[in-house]
């Protein structure tokens, strides 16, 4: 089965759980495409590091996700 996932910022990460789902489900992904997440959630999947990449975004706190912006004030 050939898989192609869509953009949506951090909601792309509910692309991580239809992979697990189609997976469960018996289908077999052998090629997969992807635009903006779903090209990083897509990419995770094929170098087989699709779990790692889980682990890691669930593991972040509020806090860790405030020091990835880059924030400035204006005057």
């Amino acid at each position: 089965m050939s898989l192609v996932l869509s953009s949506g910022g951090a909601r792309g990460l509910v692309h991580i759980g239809a992979i697990e789902a189609l997976e469960e489900a018996g289908f077999r992904i052998t090629a997969i495409a992807g635009t903006s997440m779903g090209a990083l959630v897509g990419g995770m999947f094929a170098c087989g590091s699709l779990n790692d990449y889980r682990k890691f975004m669930t593991g972040l706190t509020r806090l860790d996700v405030i020091r990835l912006m880059d924030l400035a004030v204006s005057k």
